[in-house]
C-alpha cells in the first residue's frame, strides 16, 4: 500500500512569513503616517497662509486710503491705528492766518455730514485727535483741522445738466484760521479712526471708539466695535515712514503665524496713496 506525501508549511516558514508580513506591515504603517503627518503640515500651512492673505489684503484696502500722517504704531500693545478718509476736496481761499472765517468754498467729491473733521496739511498723527478748542474771542490761534457744523450736499457733475459742478459752502463750528496751504489746494475729512491690535494670538479690528482716547490700546480702543480678523498668531510688527510734500506714506506690516508647529512669515507693504 503506497502513502502520498503530503504538502504544507514547515514551522520554519511560517514563522519566516509572519516576520516578512509583520515587516511589510511596519513600513506601510511608517509611510501612512508620514503621508498623513505631510498632509496634515500642508493643511495648516495653507490655512495659515489664506489666514494672513486674508488680514493683510484687508487691512491694505483701509491703509491705502488712510489720511496722510495719520497712521499711528503703539509697540508695546502691538497696534496700528489710521484715519481712513471720508472725503477729500479742493478749496478755493483759505482763510490762512492771520485771517480767519466760518466758512470756505470748496469743490468736495461727494456732501459732507455734520460733525466730519476736515484737515489741510496733515503732518502730525496726535494733533489730528486733539479736541478742537473753544473759541477764544481775544485770539484765534492757528490750526490744520476744523469742524463741519451741518450736513453739506453736494450733487456731482456726472448727476446734473450743469456744464461744470459748483462749488459749494463748507461751514466750520467756530471761525477757524489755518496755519498753512495745501500745494494742491486739497484738504481731506475724517470722523471715527480704525484700528487693529494682537491680543494673545489674536488679532482684532477696532471701529467706532472716540477720537479722544488716552492710549493706543485695546483696553482704550474696548468701547468701539470690535471684530475677531485671524488667529494663531505669534507675533506682529508694524513700521511706518510718514509722507512728506514729495514721497507717498509707506506702511509694512508683518504677521508671524504658528500652529501645530507649523510657522508661516508674511510680510506686506503697503502704499498710502495721497499726500499732504
Amino acid at each position: 500500500m503506497l502513502f502520498k506525501k503530503q504538502q504544507g508549511f514547515t514551522l520554519i516558514e511560517m514563522v519566516i512569513s509572519i516576520v516578512l508580513l509583520g515587516v511589510v506591515g511596519v513600513s506601510l504603517s511608517a509611510i501612512i503616517q508620514h503621508s498623513m503627518t505631510i498632509y496634515t503640515d500642508t493643511t495648516t500651512r495653507e490655512e495659515l497662509l489664506l489666514q494672513g492673505r486674508f488680514v493683510t489684503e484687508h487691512m491694505h484696502k483701509e491703509i491705502r486710503d488712510a489720511v496722510p500722517n495719520s497712521v499711528q504704531v503703539n509697540a508695546s500693545t502691538h497696534c496700528i491705528e489710521w484715519l481712513p478718509i471720508t472725503n477729500t476736496a479742493v478749496y478755493e481761499a483759505l482763510p490762512l492766518a492771520p485771517e480767519s472765517a466760518e466758512t470756505m468754498r470748496v469743490l468736495p467729491e461727494h456732501g459732507f455730514t455734520k460733525a466730519e473733521r476736515i484737515v489741510i496739511m496733515p503732518m502730525n498723527a496726535d494733533a489730528l485727535l486733539k479736541d478742537i478748542s473753544p473759541l477764544d474771542t481775544i485770539k484765534i490761534e492757528p490750526t490744520t483741522i476744523a469742524e463741519v457744523k451741518q450736513d453739506v450736499d453736494f450733487i456731482p457733475l456726472l448727476e446734473t445738466n450743469t456744464s461744470q459742478s459748483t462749488m459749494v459752502v463748507l461751514p466750520f463750528t467756530q471761525e477757524t484760521s489755518f496755519k498753512a496751504n495745501s500745494p494742491a489746494h486739497r484738504l481731506f475729512a475724517y470722523k471715527t479712526p480704525v484700528a487693529y491690535c494682537l491680543e494673545g494670538s489674536q488679532l482684532y479690528r477696532y471701529a467706532n471708539y472716540p477720537l479722544s482716547r488716552s492710549e493706543l490700546s485695546p483696553a482704550e480702543l474696548s468701547v468701539g466695535d470690535r471684530d475677531l480678523m485671524a488667529e494663531k498668531i505669534k507675533s506682529v510688527q508694524f513700521d511706518v515712514e510718514h509722507a512728506s510734500l514729495v514721497r507717498n506714506g509707506l506702511v509694512k506690516l508683518q504677521f508671524v503665524f504658528n500652529d501645530n508647529n507649523e510657522e508661516v512669515r508674511l510680510d506686506h507693504d503697503v502704499l498710502i496713496a495721497n499726500t499732504p
